[in-house]
């Protein structure tokens, strides 16, 4: 498929890749890509033909830059609906907003499938919204001002108070408490997360991820430090945003590289850490320092080698 330089949408029934096959993706994969990168909005617009001069629309979207089409092309295989639309700005998006698909695939899944963070927030006022339109109690006036103040309130509309805290799912303890899952991780890394490699310096070959989210995501990045049992600190990137970074070769070998195997990470972040896997394979003779009089020092061949795979 290729992406055209002005906005289209896919309608079509065929293929998208006739030469690939479409990634399958966990169900729980699709949820944290979803919390990093997904979004449930409620819009109220003027319509002349509507009882009360106003329509409501409800949609879901994710959207990413172009180079995640493979990516939205399979979770729009996962669900089986939506459309995909390519924007000029190069970005590419998944998008619901017929009530049928709402109804019965979208609603569904992340009930049984639940989001861990602050967008399950935005669900929760979703899910309402979508009650009320289901229920054909939006063509009451009255239910058009309530509809109005649950959008306001949604995603950037939305003010936390200073005692907010995770959903009781994701809280040890609670009856309803849902263990955080690899394949969730693994997409939110898809979305939030930055695979990287340093090639300059004395930390030259040293690996790394850095997982960012908002500050009111403080919870959801300590629940992904207990589970992988790193006894790390969520510390302020900026203002708005909190990152935690893993490194280390210990960590990368008995950690890391074990959880890639057991969940497979998808989207464009899955090249870079397969470039990382052969650049560890590489090291594994230790032929990769040498020493030079009472110091070590990386060989300067395969520093030639590592910059040659990481760049490619």
């Amino acid at each position: 498929m290729k992406i055209k330089n002005k906005n289209t949408i896919d309608n079509s029934n065929k293929p998208y890749y006739e030469n690939q096959s479409v990634i399958k993706i966990h169900p729980s994969f699709i949820t944290g890509l979803v919390e990093a990168e997904g979004c449930f909005s409620v819009s109220i617009n003027k319509d002349k033909r509507a009882k009360y001069g106003r329509n409501v629309s409800l949609r879901f979207r994710i959207q990413m830059l172009k180079n995640e089409a493979d990516l939205l092309c399979a979770v729009k295989a996962f669900f089986n609906c939506g459309t995909l639309w390519y924007s000029k700005d190069d970005f590419v998006s998944f998008i619901v907003n017929d009530i049928s698909s709402i109804k019965n695939i979208i609603l569904p899944h992340f009930l049984q499938y639940p989001l861990r963070g602050t967008k399950h927030l935005d669900f929760l006022s979703f899910k309402e919204a979508f009650n009320i339109v289901d229920k054909k109690e939006h063509l009451l006036e009255d239910n058009l001002f309530k509809l109005s103040n649950i959008s306001k309130g949604m995603n950037t509309g939305r003010e936390y108070s200073i005692n907010y805290c995770n959903p009781s799912h994701t809280i040890r303890g609670n009856k309803s408490y849902i263990p955080i899952d690899g394949h969730y991780i693994n997409g939110f890394i898809s979305g939030d997360g930055c695979i990287g490699l340093d090639l300059r310096g004395k930390n030259f070959g040293r690996m790394y991820l850095h997982i960012t989210q908002h500050v009111n995501n403080r919870n959801l990045l300590l629940e992904i430090l207990d589970y992988f049992e790193k006894p790390l600190s969520v510390y302020k990137k900026n203002a708005k945003c909190l990152q935690i970074t893993f490194i280390g070769m210990e960590f990368w070998d008995n950690i890391l590289f074990k959880h890639f195997v057991e969940y497979p990470l998808h989207g464009s972040k899955r090249p870079m850490l397969d470039k990382l896997v052969t650049i560890r394979t590489l090291m594994l003779d230790n032929k990769h320092i040498i020493k030079v009089g009472k110091y070590k020092q990386w060989n300067p061949e395969y520093q030639i080698r590592i910059e040659e795979i990481w760049k490619s």
